[in-house]
């Protein structure tokens, strides 16, 4: 009987807790350099080099932010939020007293990317700023251009880190990228047109009712885009600093 029990018991705790049983054998271990891990062999040598560079002008700054591209053939039947966790957390990216690492996760054969972002940088990459990164390449992730997509994810995390610490994006990124407004601007720009649209409408009616002729003119344009972006960097350019994963981010398949 007592010997039934146990097996019972053991059963369910298998049934229940798969993320333990399958993420424990299938992570693999963090590459040399430590920023970029492509065991799919999906993006080139030029993007490799740059997310080194970047990572690497981290390393020289206080913070130390840590952001690592890992690209892998499968998810071993982990979910992507699953598998960015644990990988997080095995590779303990970022800084422990700050918690400022970023993942970027793709997974080739589940054509599943996520940002995975350390508690330190929530603030700087929320949920919603870390979707339009992704959004922003959807195309490329849909012609299997990774180099691109990658490239451009990347950029974009690196220029909401540099802007959260005040770093110099030339010195950074080694150019200076376009200005990009803000989504909190897209926003009042929508309100601004609605406005001038119930003015103008408004003047239209008014005139008509009057009996006056009509006359006048509208313009308006909108300019819209997201800026942020994060890079990674370490003490040592070959491990983690002992960061956690703040469980914030976001994913998308393609």
């Amino acid at each position: 009987m007592k010997k039934s029990i146990i097996l019972v018991l053991g059963i369910l705790f298998v049934m229940f807790n798969p993320i333990m049983t399958v993420s424990a054998s299938t992570l693999p271990e963090a590459s040399t350099d430590f920023y970029v891990y492509d065991e799919a062999d999906i993006v080139d040598s030029e993007v490799e080099n740059f997310i080194l560079n970047v990572n690497r002008n981290y390393e020289n700054k206080d913070e130390q932010p840590q952001i690592v591209v890992a690209a892998v053939e499968s998810l071993d039947g982990l979910s992507v939020e699953e598998y960015a966790t644990e990988l997080f957390t095995k590779w303990e990216i970022g800084q422990e007293d700050s918690d400022n690492g970023v993942l970027l996760l793709i997974s080739e054969s589940d054509r599943e990317i996520r940002i995975e972002v350390g508690y330190g940088l929530e603030g700087a990459i929320t949920d919603a700023s870390a979707g339009r990164m992704i959004d922003s390449q959807m195309d490329a992730l849909g012609a299997d251009d990774y180099s691109t997509a990658v490239e451009g994810i990347f950029t974009n995390i690196a220029q909401s880190v540099n802007e959260e610490y005040g770093y110099d994006q030339e010195e950074i990124l080694g150019f200076v990228p376009e200005p990009q407004e803000s989504s909190s601007d897209s926003e009042n720009n929508y309100w601004i047109i609605l406005v001038v649209l119930i003015l103008f409408v408004g003047r239209f009616i008014g005139g008509n009712r009057g009996g006056r002729g009509r006359g006048g003119g509208f313009g308006g344009g909108y300019y819209g885009g997201f800026g942020g972006g994060s890079s990674n960097g370490g003490s040592s350019g070959s491990f983690g600093g002992g960061g956690m994963s703040g469980g914030g981010g976001s994913s998308r398949g393609f």
